[in-house]
């Protein structure tokens, strides 16, 4: 049997507040109940100890993400971490993420989260202006930001990442180029750029039905999505992905495994979980289930036994939709020969005919193996991506 290696995510849903643009499954909490917590993630690790699927597997990565996983003290992350390591095989060179709130930065905090197998932390900046981080509902300046990627790497975590969103109401583009330069004068190698999305259900959806919200122009946005990575070229840093870009080759392993169709473990609430079955090297189907979203409910069932919420199987047409859709995202596109190792047959049986209008259209090109989107495409991915259902 060929070695698989799997990757694990470990989904902290508290958050000190809730950002009023955020649908995740996260939860505002004045007290954090981080030992019961931890003790329900341990013990639905365990529960894959003699799972078939995972058995023997070694762990590629590991990712504390939410809400704001570090709420978590260093030590119940370590704890996690190093029962994982008991359970599966953790090599040393594992990549181990954690997401942080750039908020009160403590570098003796930080020291510790490295003490305890933590090797990459990313944090939320999302942007070091004053009233964007106000409208935006952050609980941090640009100072702090600026002081927590400094002491993280102090502490010796070298691999820091941060996040940034743009399309912000009222933002304009040289407000954007101000977020970037910012960002890039850091000791960062790792930058994802997020644009604002209002979702129903969310503070911002209401407001923005109200009319209080006003959005940059679309032609603003289109210029933004250029700008984002002409800048980002001059600072060092390339994009190897739609809104991530990383200098001196520091790409998220973790992300990385999920844009391939690679297996991931999801523990904590509302985590979700992907296990591809195999013929040979062949993907003829695969599981995906996720467990309780609510935090409470989650731990009632961890402890009754298992807190799965649901499951589905998918088959190999959603597969390889999974994987031409994903891997577009990636600035290095499809491998024409995976797709035919993974499904048994040449991609333009199944999409050929698409490829070719889109490349007319001038949304993708094709380089030796590769299918990769164009700038345009970029500009145009979600409509793309939609075309491949």
């Amino acid at each position: 049997m060929i070695e698989r290696p799997f990757s694990l995510y470990i989904h902290v849903p508290f958050c000190s507040k809730k950002c009023p643009y955020c649908d995740f499954n996260t939860y505002a909490t004045p007290a954090l109940p981080e030992l019961e917590y931890v003790e329900a993630l341990c013990r639905e690790l365990s529960s894959y100890r003699a799972d078939a699927r995972f058995i023997a597997r070694p762990i590629r990565s590991i990712f504390f993400g939410g809400g704001t996983p570090s709420l978590l003290s260093p030590e119940a992350i370590g704890r996690i971490i190093s029962y994982a390591g008991e359970l599966f095989a953790l090599g040393s060179d594992a990549e181990v993420t954690l997401e942080a709130n750039p908020s009160q930065p403590e570098r003796a905090r930080y020291e510790g989260y490295r003490l305890n197998g933590v090797n990459r932390i990313s944090f939320g900046v999302q942007s070091f202006d004053a009233a964007r981080l106000k409208l935006l509902g952050r609980d941090h300046s640009a100072e702090d930001a600026s002081n927590a990627v400094g002491m993280a790497v102090a502490a010796g975590i070298s691999n820091v990442s941060i996040d940034i969103i743009f399309g912000v109401p009222e933002q304009s583009i040289d407000q954007l180029r101000y977020d970037l330069a910012c960002a890039v004068a850091l000791p960062i190698t790792h930058l994802s750029t997020y644009a604002l999305t209002i979702e129903q259900g969310t503070p911002f959806f209401q407001r923005e039905r109200r009319g209080l919200l006003h959005m940059p122009p679309e032609d603003d946005v289109v210029e933004m999505l250029r700008i984002i990575p002409h800048d980002l070229a001059a600072a060092g840093f390339k994009r190897y992905e739609i809104s991530n870009y990383t200098k001196h080759n520091f790409e998220s392993v973790h992300n990385s495994a999920y844009w391939v169709g690679q297996d991931y473990l999801g523990i904590g609430a509302g985590a979700h979980s992907y296990v591809a079955n195999y013929n040979g090297e062949h993907r003829v189907s695969a599981d995906r289930w996720s467990t309780f979203a609510l935090p409470a409910e989650y731990m009632k069932r961890v402890a009754a036994g298992s807190a799965l919420s649901w499951r589905e199987t998918l088959d190999s047409k959603a597969l390889s939709f999974e994987f031409f859709y994903l891997g577009l995202r990636r600035s290095e596109g499809v491998s024409k020969l995976a797709f035919e190792r993974y499904f048994g047959e040449p991609y333009a049986v199944r999409y050929g005919e698409l490829i070719e209008q889109l490349q007319e259209g001038g949304f993708i090109q094709e380089e030796g193996d590769a299918i990769a989107l164009t700038d345009k495409g970029i500009a145009l991915s979600d409509s793309i991506f939609e075309r491949f259902v």
